[in-house]
């Protein structure tokens, strides 16, 4: 005990709110946040009562459903809103905000644009529709409304981040590297930045700048298995092939339940001609992800190419039955070179036009 019978000084703890998910129970704080929503609302129930032109109220009570995730109610109360003055530029942006959260796009594009026109200096307003743009692989519309985001706001990080993500799906990579370098301009160690960077440059095939960027990303953190794979690739696309498959060992000695470096190692290994490593690599990365369609469809491949024509039809089977499925168990993330969507090998030949190397490997 302390002076004055006070007991000494406790350490406070906060417990991850994942662990309450393990545990099957509540996190304590989302209750209490959804008790305060509650209560609110009720608050402004009662002050509608006395008070039921305020039109404050009315657009806080529907904040509060969206916040609340009440989402038919706050559209039914926005509506009510827009359909006594079609000039509340808030309600707009509220209600279309609240479309895109319950995944009606086309209608909130349509509420969305309508703030737009009443808020054009809104800058919430231009990112939230670019959003929904990209939901619909609008990627021109979603390009103008980010750029307009940051006309309005040149030190806004987040607007840059997405306008370079709708240039990455326009394969506009010159355009996303400008706007990447922008960026970091800001946040020179953002690692994610970085690796994007590094992504499109090798996009744009200038491979010695991916290579540069990859191997800033790795000196930043050398325990991301992720930007070790990444400086594989970009060895590969240099002909680096040692480098390469040290790097995607290093990936693999970080994390050994990884299953994308030796997806990498596999393609690198078949692109020099030493078939019997891809298809080990191949096996160990199926084994470690069976929801992996294009290792099971490179692993056919490899098979096929040695002859072993039974393990190449169950290779193929489990390939077919992946890609007849709504979703795979696990997403591989496109990485640049190794095994993309286009079945290109990390040189740049394709594994299934028999492009794989005569070039040798050391062991």
């Amino acid at each position: 005990m302390g002076e004055g019978g006070k007991g000494a000084d406790w350490v406070t703890m906060k417990i991850d709110p994942e662990i309450f998910e393990e545990l099957g129970v509540r996190d304590p704080e989302e209750t209490k946040r959804e008790m305060a929503i509650s209560k609110r609302v009720r608050q402004v129930r009662k002050e509608l009562k006395t008070d039921p032109d305020n039109v404050d109220l009315q657009l806080e009570l529907g904040r509060l459903f969206m916040d609340g995730g009440e989402l038919d109610e706050a559209i039914k109360q926005l509506k009510q809103i827009i359909s006594r003055d079609n000039q509340n530029g808030l309600a707009y942006k509220l209600l279309g905000t609240a479309y895109g959260m319950c995944n009606h796009e086309d209608e909130s594009i349509r509420e969305l644009s309508r703030a737009s026109e009443l808020l054009p200096e809104d800058l919430e307003v231009h990112f939230n529709l670019g959003g929904v743009f990209m939901l619909k692989d609008m990627f021109e519309s979603a390009t103008r409304c980010f750029r307009r985001v940051i006309e309005i706001d040149p030190m806004d990080r987040l607007g840059y981040a997405n306008l370079a993500a709708a240039y990455d799906m326009e394969k506009k990579y010159d355009e996303e590297i400008q706007v990447l370098k922008k960026i970091l301009m800001f946040s020179p160690e953002d690692l994610e930045l970085r690796s994007a960077l590094s992504t499109a440059y090798f996009n744009a095939e200038n491979y010695d700048e991916a290579l540069n960027h990859a191997l800033c990303v790795v000196e930043l953190d050398e325990k991301d298995p992720q930007a070790y794979c990444n400086l594989g690739s970009c060895y590969s696309a240099q002909n680096m092939i040692d480098e390469a498959v040290k790097a995607f060992q290093k990936a693999s000695e970080i994390d050994p339940d990884y299953s994308l470096p030796h997806t990498n190692l596999g393609s690198l290994y078949a692109t020099v001609g030493r078939l019997e490593k891809a298809i080990k690599e191949f096996k160990l990365a199926t084994s470690m992800n069976k929801g992996d369609a294009l290792g099971w469809l490179n692993l056919y491949n490899c098979y096929k190419e040695v002859g072993r024509m039974d393990d190449a039809q169950e290779a193929y089977k489990k390939y077919e039955s992946l890609m007849h499925q709504e979703s795979q168990a696990e997403e591989q993330s496109n990485i640049p070179g190794g095994v993309s969507a286009s079945g290109q090998l990390a040189s740049g030949g394709n594994l299934e036009k028999g492009d794989a190397g005569l070039e040798e490997l050391n062991s």
